[in-house]
């Protein structure tokens, strides 16, 4: 079973509706990592995420910009990132990225795609640093609307949530962030 996106569907990913509907700013923001830390945008896609977290972070900051999708990561590269945007190629469950070098982990509409959800999630705990964060949205499978993966390939909140927890991390929030879409906040446990 393909769960991936598509990626000759990339415009969606950048295109201005989602902006609005889903407002990195807004979210940069609920992250409330400063400038100058590192963020890894697991599924970054091509960027939507990622450039307006390396505008925020600043020269002395860090985006990982990892994806599965060679095509995805070459759209990313045609947009001109900023100099402080590495982009890595990753496998589903390994990323090539040491340990507890990343201060926090976005992950948006991709956590309805991994395989093996404890086995990811152990991975970015990984990388985390002690005070690491974790931010992931995705698709509500409640949602009335028919937009984005299909019901059968979506992720409660409750079991997204059960799942993080039992990978070791505390939840600071679990919420609709918008009619089609929840956000799930967490931190590693101490």
């Amino acid at each position: 079973m393909n769960n991936k996106f598509d990626f000759r569907k990339a415009d969606k990913l950048i295109s201005p509706n989602r902006y609005q509907d889903l407002k990195p700013d807004v979210l940069l923001q609920r992250l409330g990592t400063p400038p100058g830390c590192t963020i890894l945008d697991l599924g970054c896609g091509n960027g939507f995420f990622t450039l307006p977290a390396a505008a925020a972070m600043g020269d002395e900051g860090m985006i990982i910009a990892a994806d599965t999708s060679e095509h995805m990561l070459a759209l990313l590269n045609n947009r001109l990132p900023h100099d402080n945007v590495q982009i890595l190629q990753v496998e589903e469950v390994t990323l090539d990225i040491d340990t507890a070098t990343v201060d926090a982990t976005v992950a948006i509409a991709v956590y309805h795609e991994f395989n093996k959800p404890l086995k990811n999630l152990a991975e970015i705990s990984r990388v985390l640093t002690a005070a690491g964060k974790l931010m992931i949205l995705d698709w509500d499978p409640n949602a009335a609307a028919e937009r984005g993966p299909g019901k059968e390939h979506r992720i409660s909140l409750n079991q997204a949530v059960k799942e993080i927890e039992s990978a070791g991390f505390s939840i600071d929030s679990s919420e609709n962030y918008t009619d089609e879409i929840w956000i799930i906040q967490a931190h590693l446990d101490d």
